[in-house]
């Protein structure tokens, strides 16, 4: 090695280790003194009863599901509800100057608004509200983004290939402000305490907003109509939704790989079937269908990713094929067919892992590769078993009954 690369080599590490210094100064900074500032600041006034805070971040392009539920229905109901989509882990801008003016400013807005409300709605991790335990009279609700528990995450997964570090957690405690935790039934509440590092006394079997759609046979027939639309060629077959999380251990490292042969999938399927991709929004860029592709599969392949939102394509599909998404669970409402494609679940379990043991947890078939889909899917022609998915329906998502959204906003302000 020359005496250039290897003092090459000595700025980059020291380069490294100053930025991470850096880092944690400011995060430090952030959480234990500008923000508890504004905090204090903005709660000397008295709490509005009426006033409600929804707070999301960049990572969604547009309100989530569960926030678009509560808003309408407490908006019925004559509160006020602010809507901040805006948070101290988004980077919006290319120039790193003009980034942190942002943050400062989207955190002082967070802040004016969640100093004086009644209650704050959460749908994932959101860092500045972790920064402040909310006084007597607020409350601080985590509906999650997702159903049931299937992978694990937050504390789950310290110092796991996917996962926080432990170090980081004790110095930045995430998910520690709640005072009620939303989830879709009883069974399910030990692996959120577990990942919130919460008491399980905070999570209550109320419900997923999300899920009340379900229950709207309208709804639910407006799926299949609306693929029809967007994929022409379909009308008179069945349905297949891929729908597939992402890999990686990160989200910013997310990746997803097609490992499906479709020229077998269409030779064996295309007469009955139509293969609809409803990729994770992570990695939907990643998979494009060339022109070729889409000239050779006409009437059998689509790809919805961005076209259509999972509620409707799931309602549209008479079997979804998935892996280790929860997405699962809202199928479960549908006493549907699945089939899991888990053709890289040591791994994924080496990774991840699950709450409950996967092989006897999933509601449906375990295959390996695409032989395996394509003879799942002929053997479901002659019939499947209900009752399975039915059991799992029951235990995952007894608290899901179209009311969620009522009994969580009753239980929230009336208590």
């Amino acid at each position: 090695m020359s005496k250039v690369t290897a003092v090459k080599n000595i700025l980059r590490l020291f380069k490294r280790k100053f930025m991470k210094r850096l880092g944690d100064f400011r995060r430090s900074f952030w959480y234990y003194h500008l923000w508890p500032h504004y905090y204090k600041k903005y709660s000397k006034q008295p709490i509005d009863e009426k006033k409600v805070v929804l707070a999301y971040s960049s990572l969604y392009k547009t309100l989530p599901d569960n926030l678009r539920c509560i808003k309408e229905e407490l908006e019925g109901r004559g509160y006020n509800c602010v809507v901040v989509n805006r948070g101290e882990g988004d980077n919006r801008y290319k120039n790193k100057v003009i980034n942190e003016l942002s943050k400062f400013i989207d955190c002082k807005f967070f802040f004016k608004e969640f100093g004086n409300c009644r209650a704050l709605f959460l749908v994932d991790y959101y860092f500045p509200a972790f920064a402040n335990k909310p006084r007597e009279g607020q409350d601080i609700v985590q509906l999650w983004h997702a159903c049931g528990a299937f992978k694990m995450w937050g504390y789950s997964t310290v110092d796991k290939k996917w996962g926080a570090n432990k170090d980081s957690l004790d110095k930045f405690p995430v998910h520690n402000t709640y005072t009620n935790v939303c989830v879709s039934s009883q069974k399910v509440s030990f692996a959120y305490a577990e990942a919130f590092n919460c008491n399980e006394a905070v999570v209550k079997p109320l419900g997923t907003p999300r899920t009340d759609v379900y229950f709207d046979p309208d709804f639910v027939k407006s799926g299949r109509d609306t693929l029809n639309q967007l994929c022409p060629g379909i009308e008179g077959k069945k349905v297949i939704l891929y729908a597939p999380t992402f890999r990686g251990n990160s989200l910013r490292n997310s990746y997803m790989r097609n490992t499906l042969d479709l020229d077998a999938l269409y030779d064996n399927l295309h007469e009955d079937y139509a293969l609809v991709m409803k990729l994770h929004p992570l990695t939907a860029k990643a998979f494009k269908l060339t022109e070729e592709q889409q000239e050779k599969y006409n009437g059998f392949l689509y790809d919805v990713s961005k076209a259509a939102n999972i509620d409707t394509a799931l309602c549209a599909a008479d079997i979804v094929i998935s892996d280790y998404s929860s997405l699962i669970f809202e199928y479960s409402l549908l006493e549907r067919p699945m089939i899991f494609y888990a053709y890289d679940l040591e791994k994924y379990e080496n990774d991840r892992s699950f709450y409950f043991d996967y092989r006897s947890f999933v509601p449906g078939e375990i295959v390996e590769d695409t032989e395996g889909i394509i003879n799942e899917v002929k053997r479901l022609e002659t019939g499947f078993d209900r009752n399975k998915v039915i059991n799992f329906k029951n235990d995952f998502m007894s608290a899901c009954d179209g009311n969620s959204t009522k009994r969580i906003c009753d239980y929230i302000f009336n208590n």
